[in-house]
């Protein structure tokens, strides 16, 4: 299936940011050390940007609206394709053809997760004007809610908010 083909503004926005240098490196420490969601940290610093500041409450909400779809069907398939290279490498072609078939599976079940990410986004927007965020201020409720330690929090903003 081609991706490109089902766009939504969150997940070009997310598209572009992964690719900044260090934003994938720090996505992946903060998905492996400290489980966080990466579709989760995209979203906020998008909603930065489209005006929406999170509070505690709503952001609960929103991992409690992801989590069915994020346990059962993104983390299973991530961990599938981990193994396989960890386990068979990516020397083999059938089975590098088989890990990759499942890191298309992965990318789309993440996009179905961006889908209704900016679905609800969407409908709170709608309920409230647009006006500034602080750019990082989304960031640092998901931070604590991650309990990361300063240095982190700061290595995140730095990072996600220079791009």
């Amino acid at each position: 299936m081609n991706l490109a083909r089902l766009q939504t503004p969150l997940w070009d926005f997310s598209l572009q940011l992964y690719q900044q240098p260090g934003v994938e490196s720090l996505c992946l420490s903060l998905q492996d050390g400290w489980g966080g969601d990466v579709n989760i940290l995209l979203w906020l610093r998008w909603l930065e940007q489209e005006g929406f500041l999170i509070n505690d409450t709503r952001l609960r909400l929103v991992q409690a609206y992801i989590a069915p779809w994020r346990t059962e069907i993104v983390e299973p398939l991530r961990r599938m394709r981990q193994h396989i290279k960890r386990h068979y490498g990516t020397s083999d072609r059938t089975i590098e053809a088989s890990r990759q078939a499942i890191k298309a599976a992965e990318l789309q079940a993440e996009q179905a997760v961006q889908s209704r990410l900016e679905k609800l986004a969407r409908t709170w927007l709608g309920s409230q004007r647009k006006a500034p965020v602080t750019p990082g201020a989304n960031l640092t409720v998901y931070a604590r809610a991650l309990h990361l330690p300063d240095d982190k929090v700061r290595e995140m903003l730095e990072v996600l908010i220079r791009t």
